[in-house]
Formats: structure tokens, C-alpha cells, sequence
């Protein structure tokens, strides 16, 4: 007699073999930032390790069309989108085209963010920041709706401090000396007009600003204004210094890009620990939460992982 494997069986397989690829393959890219690995070094190790991922996400929408991944699932996936994005940025290359206008547009919620990062972002060898600025601020927002909390003082600062450093990127990279880039580039906030869809990346940045009181809403954006006005006033230069030369300056002593990919770093791991790690990550270790040493070993054996 014929016997059919079970639909429900395979989609557990598949969705624990999609999410194992998707979490070793962002561990893999915020090594990558620690260390500042060149391309000889192993970054074309990465991009098989992207591509690899992207092939069996391809795989997994054509064998079961219509699923909607959990919610885990596609924090991770957007995560790696702007995983991926960052480390494009970081070792963009020093001959760089015009960039694109950018907007406060992205992936939604319950949309894919990979098709992004497949679409644009594997298109280019190197982003600028900006153009990544609007996938951290989706990404955190998407984060914040998880866990239903409230923006901190250190995250706003770390916020601010991207703009920050996309804006001097700008100026001194890519020689933009628009009058009105200071306030584009820190133009995000609590809009009360806003009319994004709701669910939207536009939609989930807006609320991510709000709460569930008018108090502790006046304070939050009492406590951002005076962070990104803070950042913005450090950016612009006293009367008679040159914008580049005051920019340069700045750099060296309170801009500094290390400082500043280490800490987008650790925040993005944090992201990383505070879900669940995949089972097969956990089988691979050899600690499965909830199971004896034991026990781990023999489903590690059953899984063919030894």
C-alpha cells in the first residue's frame, strides 16, 4: 500500500528548515560586521549563505502557496533583510552611483520583506545608509508591535544617532549639499495625519511613536524632539566653518563609524536572542529547551544531525 507523507508533517519540516537557514545566515552576517570581513575574507561565503536561503524560501512558497509563515518566522526573515542591507553598507564600494530617493515606504507585517531585499538590495553591491535607515525604523517598529511596548530613551538614541550618520555619509560620500537634507533625514516621527494603510511599514513607524495614553504619548514625543534636535544641532556648523569641515571633525570625535557598527550590531543580536532560536539550532548545539541531555542526543540521532 501506498503511504503518503503528511501535508502538515512536511510543513512543520520545511518551515523548521527555513527558519534554521534564516538564523544561521544573519549569526553568519553579524560576525561579518564584527570582524569588517573583506570580500577575500569570506563575504563571498555569505552571499552563498543569502542565496542558499533565498533558493529554499523559493522551494518553500511553491510547495505550500497561500501559508503564511509564524509570526517568528517572518520577524527573522525581516531581520535578515536588514541584516543583509547593513552589510552592504558597510563595505560599499568607494566608486558609488546616485542612490535612489528614498521614502518611508517598506514591507508590511504580514507581507514578506525578502521580496525587498531580492528585488533591491541583492541587486547592488553597496547601500548607502539612508537608504537603509527606513528598514531599521520598520524593523524596530515591527519588534515594538511584537512585544506591545513602548520606544526607550536608548533606542531613540540610537535612532538619531543613525541619522546622524547617514546624513554626514551623505554630505561627505556623496557630496549632497541640499539645504533641506538635515530635516529629510530626520523626518520621521509622530505624524497625527498619518493615512498609511494600517499594517503598513509607514502604518507600524507611525504607532511605533504613539501610546496607549495621551501623557505617556506627549512625553514620548516631548523625549525624541529634544534627542533629534540634540543630533540635529551637533550636525550643523557654527557660523563661518564649512559643513565639511565641520562634518569631518565630528567624525573623528563623536561620530565615530566603529563605535557606531557596534552598536547596531548589538542591537540587532538582541533582536536575535529575544526570539526563540530555531530547533534545529538548538539540536545542533546539543541543548533543546525542555529536553534532557539525553533525550536531545536521541532526537539529534532520529534528526540525522550526528
Amino acid at each position: 500500500m501506498d503511504r503518503q507523507a503528511d501535508p502538515e508533517a512536511l510543513l512543520m519540516i520545511d518551515e523548521a528548515i527555513l527558519d534554521y537557514l534564516i538564523y544561521t545566515t544573519i549569526k553568519a552576517l553579524l560576525d561579518n560586521v564584527r570582524t569588517s570581513a573583506t570580500l577575500a575574507d569570506g563575504v563571498y561565503r555569505l552571499v552563498q549563505m543569502v542565496d542558499c536561503e533565498d533558493a529554499f524560501l523559493s522551494i518553500f512558497r511553491a510547495l505550500h502557496p497561500g501559508h503564511e509563515a509564524p509570526t517568528q518566522i517572518r520577524f527573522r526573515l525581516r531581520l535578515l533583510q536588514f541584516t543583509y542591507a547593513f552589510t552592504k553598507w558597510q563595505r560599499h564600494s568607494s566608486v558609488q552611483p546616485m542612490i535612489p530617493t528614498t521614502n518611508h515606504q517598506g514591507s508590511s507585517l504580514s507581507g514578506d520583506p525578502k521580496d525587498q531585499m531580492s528585488s533591491h538590495a541583492k541587486r547592488q553591491d553597496f547601500m548607502y545608509l539612508q537608504e537603509t535607515l527606513p528598514l531599521f525604523l520598520a524593523l524596530s517598529a515591527v519588534q515594538n508591535a511584537i512585544q506591545e511596548s513602548a520606544i526607550t530613551e536608548l533606542w531613540m538614541r540610537l535612532a538619531a544617532g543613525y541619522m546622524a550618520q547617514a546624513y554626514a555619509e551623505q554630505v561627505l560620500e556623496c557630496h549632497n549639499d541640499r539645504p533641506d537634507l538635515l530635516e529629510e533625514v530626520f523626518d520621521w516621527g509622530l505624524d497625527v495625519g498619518c493615512r498609511a494603510e494600517e499594517g503598513s511599514d509607514e502604518w507600524l513607524i507611525n504607532e511605533m511613536f504613539t501610546a496607549e495614553d495621551q501623557i505617556s504619548e506627549v512625553r514620548i514625543m516631548e523625549l525624541w524632539n529634544d534627542i533629534r534636535e540634540e543630533h540635529m544641532h551637533a550636525l550643523r556648523p557654527p557660523g563661518g566653518t564649512l559643513l565639511t569641515a565641520h562634518l569631518e571633525a565630528i567624525v573623528v570625535d563623536g561620530l565615530s563609524t566603529s563605535t557606531f557598527k557596534e552598536k547596531v550590531r548589538e542591537f540587532l543580536a538582541g533582536l536575535l536572542s529575544a526570539h526563540q532560536t530555531p530547533l534545529l539550532a538548538q539540536l545542533e548545539s546539543g541543548a533543546v529547551d525542555g529536553l534532557s541531555p539525553e533525550s536531545t542526543a536521541a532526537l539529534k540521532e532520529r534528526a540525522g544531525l550526528v
